[in-house]
């Protein structure tokens, strides 16, 4: 199963980048590396995307989305299917 995580890169809390990542890690051993990494005295979000690249290199991966309104009907639309499935799981 893959996960989808959002990494944004601010200054005063203007977003200057942000990054969209794919990964087999679920979310709380993706918190507890990114709390790790972060703990080292290192907060560049570039930093930690190259950090994780060479850590996990076959599930580690970054995508774009053209437009931020597609990248949220995406999501919404796969939280749809997966319910969806679960119930049609449960029917059988």
């Amino acid at each position: 199963m893959s996960y989808t995580y959002n990494l944004y890169s601010s200054e005063q809390l203007g977003f200057s980048k942000s990054y969209h990542i794919r990964t087999e890690l679920p979310p709380h051993k993706f918190r507890a590396i990114m709390m790790e990494f972060r703990r080292g005295g290192e907060h560049d979000p570039q930093s930690f995307i190259q950090y994780m690249t060479q850590q996990f290199p076959d599930s580690f991966q970054l995508f774009d989305y053209d437009d931020v309104v597609q990248f949220d009907a995406d999501q919404e639309n796969s939280a749809i299917l997966a319910n969806l499935l679960d119930q049609s799981d449960t029917t059988i």
